[in-house]
């Protein structure tokens, strides 16, 4: 175990993170048997989120929502690789985020949810996007990001991160593109992914890479 993901790193159980993968086989078979449209819960939660606006919050909602994924963990990504003693964090975010927008992108084409307003009213607070919705990019990345953070770096840096990635994923129901199981089965598909590129690391996977950088 290296130096740094051991210093940090709750032990995870290698049975417990591919639970979370076969939650979101089993939410992704049921989405796509019924429809998000069909699941009551699904959609009294988008109401309940989306129809209740406030309107002080909703410039701040629609940056995270726009901002909140590339445009902030794409550049920590790069300060964290920078500096040698985070080197190895920013190799294992960077792989995460490799893995999860191949099967996010994948995900959604098996899946093929449309958008909730393809379906009922949304107060719309941005453009919207017509690529699938099941499950949420945004969600995906920024939960796998905060999910190894989380097992791979110090209070200061995890805490404030993970509380960005909640309100980011909060967000994109807010603003009306997203189902709340959007967000769920991103969050279910990051935290395996997460985990599962935390465990490959350890097993020295990422070495090739790591020595590239000089880790």
């Amino acid at each position: 175990m290296n130096k740094l993901i051991g210093k940090y790193s709750l032990h995870i159980p290698m049975k417990w993170y591919w639970s979370l993968l076969a939650l979101f086989l089993i939410l992704s078979l049921i989405v796509k048997l019924v429809g998000e449209q069909n699941i009551q819960a699904n959609v009294y939660v988008f109401q309940l989120i989306n129809y209740h606006q406030i309107t002080s919050l909703n410039p701040i909602m629609v940056f995270f929502s726009k901002y909140g994924r590339e445009y902030v963990w794409i550049p920590l990504t790069a300060v964290l690789l920078i500096f040698k003693k985070t080197r190895r964090i920013a190799i294992t975010l960077a792989a995460s985020f490799i893995v999860a927008i191949i099967l996010g992108e994948a995900s959604k084409l098996l899946i093929a949810q449309p958008r909730p307003f393809y379906y009922i009213h949304a107060n719309l607070l941005v453009l919207e996007p017509h690529d699938y919705s099941y499950p949420s990019g945004h969600a995906l990345i920024v939960g796998d990001g905060a999910l190894v953070l989380l097992q791979t770096s110090p209070k200061w840096l995890w805490i404030p991160m993970f509380i960005e990635a909640l309100i980011v994923s909060y967000s994109r129901v807010y603003v009306g593109v997203h189902w709340p199981l959007d967000i769920l089965s991103g969050w279910l598909l990051g935290g395996w992914i997460a985990y599962f590129t935390i465990d490959m690391e350890k097993r020295g996977v990422l070495k090739p890479v790591e020595k590239i950088f000089g880790v």
